[in-house]
């Protein structure tokens, strides 16, 4: 025998080999601390107690070994038995640190012709030879080093951790299409109101002009008004079932662009709530509950006041059917109904440029079913002019 290998089978330092000489060697410490003759790393060998155990000659026995734990936190095993106190080594003896720990194996160089295990014989602290306790088998639960648990701790609050702020991105971009989407609803609505203003601004100066007109014109062409009575009645007859069809469409489509915010944001307070995040409430984001316009007539008053307009301009009161036109564009500047009524004034009136105006714009207005008719009192008008 010329030396002592202790080959490391597990753990940080597997495949690792520590040699010692034979003739020189009477005691090997393992454990984490820096002195100890085989040493394990504390940060990645937390089972390791600083001093774990020693290996010592026997003092009777020049040839034979011993294993002594020295009190460590997570036992030591020989060949899979705990070790309570000390037991005899022989050669390919496997030692392991603590339940789950590094492993290594006592090897002697060169190995002993015959291996052979003799009784069993305790060492006592100063090195003197007694009777070992037998080896016995351990059923105890096996501990768990502190570190370990640390760091099992570690790795669960960062996994938690993550699935937090996973949560919490899921909301914030929920929330932020909300708000884009509310947002670009409010400045077209903003946008449309503005227009709106402008549009009923140049109309209303247009309409005052037309009513200075008819003040100085006091007889009308009767035929010309019944023709353009005629007319009318022929354009509201045939857009009233449109017009009753895109209103319906219209309120359709509102009420499920309603439901659609309110489960979006019911969906974003459910998944906040979840994650022991404050909700956020719908009256914060910007149109969730958009402003309320400003009032505007009803349908079937709009309807009521077009007829009132054709039956004064029948009756040959143009000054007040020009009136009722004016009022249906400060109310409801996107119809063509009162730009219909204020262009058959200006026809009847014999002002070519000003009804052209205006019958073009209840044509952008008006629906394809009307549109024929107010293509041919533009061409009607054109041809006249030439």
């Amino acid at each position: 025998m010329e030396r002592i290998l202790i080959r490391h089978l597990s753990g940080a330092r597997a495949g690792q080999v520590d040699e010692f000489p034979a003739a020189a060697t009477n005691e090997i410490l393992v454990g984490r601390d820096p002195d100890a003759a085989v040493c394990f790393d504390p940060s990645r060998e937390d089972l390791v107690s600083r001093q774990h155990v020693k290996i010592v000659r026997d003092p009777e026995s020049p040839n034979d070994f011993a294993v002594v734990d020295l009190q460590s936190r997570n036992g030591t095993f020989l060949n899979r038995q705990r070790v309570y106190s000390s037991a005899r080594l022989a050669h390919n003896d496997v030692i392991q640190l603590g339940p789950a720990g590094p492993e290594f194996r006592f090897e002697l160089d060169p190995p002993p012709v015959t291996i052979t295990r003799p009784l069993d014989r305790t060492l006592d602290r100063t090195g003197n030879s007694l009777m070992l306790a037998p080896v016995r088998e351990d059923n105890a639960p096996r501990p768990i080093g502190r570190a370990t648990v640390e760091r099992m701790l570690g790795d669960t609050f960062t996994k938690v951790k993550h699935e937090s702020d996973k949560a919490v991105w899921v909301g914030a971009a929920a929330l932020t299409a909300i708000l884009v989407v509310g947002g670009i609803t409010y400045i077209y609505m903003r946008q449309n109101a503005v227009d709106a203003n402008q549009q009923a601004q140049q109309n209303q100066q247009l309409i005052q002009q037309m009513g200075q007109d008819v003040k100085k014109a006091p007889e009308m062409a009767q035929q010309a008004v019944r023709e353009e009575v005629t007319r009318l009645n022929d354009q509201l007859k045939a857009a009233d079932q449109r017009s009753e069809e895109r209103l319906r469409r219209l309120s359709q489509q509102i009420a499920e662009q309603e439901a659609v915010t309110k489960q979006a944001v019911r969906d974003l307070t459910e998944r906040q709530t979840s994650q022991s995040m404050p909700a956020v409430p719908p009256a914060d984001i910007p149109g969730s509950t958009p402003a309320a316009p400003a009032r505007e007539a009803s349908p079937k008053d709009y309807d009521g006041a077009v007829r009132q307009g054709v039956s004064l301009l029948q009756n040959g009161d143009s000054e007040g059917a020009l009136r009722v036109a004016q009022q249906l564009m400060q109310t409801q500047p996107n119809r063509w109904e009162a730009y219909s009524i204020a262009a058959s004034v200006a026809k009847v009136q014999n002002k070519p440029s000003q009804a052209k105006s205006m019958f073009e714009k209840a044509l952008s207005l008006a629906p394809d079913e009307v549109k024929p008719s107010l293509q041919q009192a533009l061409q009607e008008i054109s041809r006249g002019g030439q």
